[in-house]
């Protein structure tokens, strides 16, 4: 009977554990948890430390493209703009277009400068340029080009009065900047040029008058014949010339000019004729006017009609 009530206290025995055995777990478990948190402190850290390292460089990469070349930002259509063989008083245009390569609005400086330094004391500009949109003439412009847009301009050139064939030459300087004052590194120039030649028309027609001391052209009538007289002239201009003709007395209605314009080809002659109405016996004595549109030239022909 002895044996059958111990075996059951045998199975509810537990091995011990020692004491000491125990302090030293807890003491670990106790020293682990402080050095996770130290780790996941230096690695939360570490992250930030890579954060703002990355955001540096993207900002100095970002920041190094943006500076960049004007070239790399800016394109310009011409690097030249003639305007060729040009004559006094002339006033011409031509487009020049520039686009903005990059995505931001980018601040496009323009300039316009005559180098040809004897005219700067003139009060119209010799090269200028302005807007499409309007007629204001100026040699300088700051315009505003949204990411890859374009836009283009007029380059004007009004000729000097001059009485000598010369070069006119000047630069058009370009600079840029971002919207947020950022300059762009390098400029970009274009050349502008033209040639002032005189024009030059003749007429064979015309005879010394000892009285006037002058070339006049001298005509006579006789009543109850045509009375018109055709008039040779010539341009000795290389170029071709659009003309208009009319008389200095323009009250004198006895006479007419055929054609009142025409246009001339370049070294070439041509031919206009006066008419004349009046029935009665006169002498008619007036100027004829000879204009090239588009310019302060001119050329006058004074002539004497003896009708009897």
């Amino acid at each position: 009977m002895s044996q059958l009530t111990e075996s059951p206290n045998r199975l509810n025995e537990q091995p011990s554990i020692p004491q000491e055995e125990i302090i030293d777990k807890s003491q670990k478990q106790s020293t682990s948890s402080p050095d996770k948190e130290n780790s996941q402190e230096l690695f939360r850290l570490q992250k930030q430390q890579f954060l703002q390292k990355m955001t540096q460089d993207n900002s100095s990469r970002r920041q190094k493209k943006t500076i960049g070349d004007i070239k790399e930002v800016l394109n310009v259509n011409k690097q030249i703009v003639n305007f060729g063989l040009v004559i006094p008083g002339n006033i011409c245009e031509d487009d020049i277009q520039f686009q903005n390569l990059s995505n931001e609005t980018v601040i496009i400086g323009i300039q316009v400068i005559c180098n040809n330094t004897e005219f700067d004391d003139l009060d119209e500009y010799v090269y200028s340029a302005r807007k499409l949109n309007g007629y204001d003439y100026n040699d300088r412009f700051m315009l505003a080009c949204p990411a890859q847009k374009q836009f283009s301009m007029k380059i004007a050139l009004k000729v000097p009065n001059v009485k000598e064939q010369k070069g006119l030459f000047g630069t058009i300087l370009i600079t840029a900047s971002y919207s947020n004052h950022q300059k762009i590194q390098g400029q970009i120039s274009a050349q502008i040029q033209s040639q002032i030649t005189i024009p030059s028309i003749e007429c064979p027609k015309t005879l010394m008058n000892s009285v006037y001391n002058l070339p006049v052209i001298q005509m006579a009538f006789k009543l109850g014949k045509k009375l018109d007289c055709k008039i040779p002239f010539r341009n000795n201009s290389p170029i071709g010339l659009p003309l208009e003709m009319e008389f200095l007395n323009k009250n004198d209605n006895e006479i007419l000019i055929n054609p009142p314009t025409l246009s001339v080809q370049g070294n070439s002659q041509f031919l206009v004729t006066i008419y004349i109405k009046s029935k009665q016996e006169q002498i008619i004595k007036n100027v004829l006017i000879v204009k090239v549109k588009n310019s302060n030239v001119h050329f006058s022909y004074p002539f004497i009609i003896k009708i009897y």
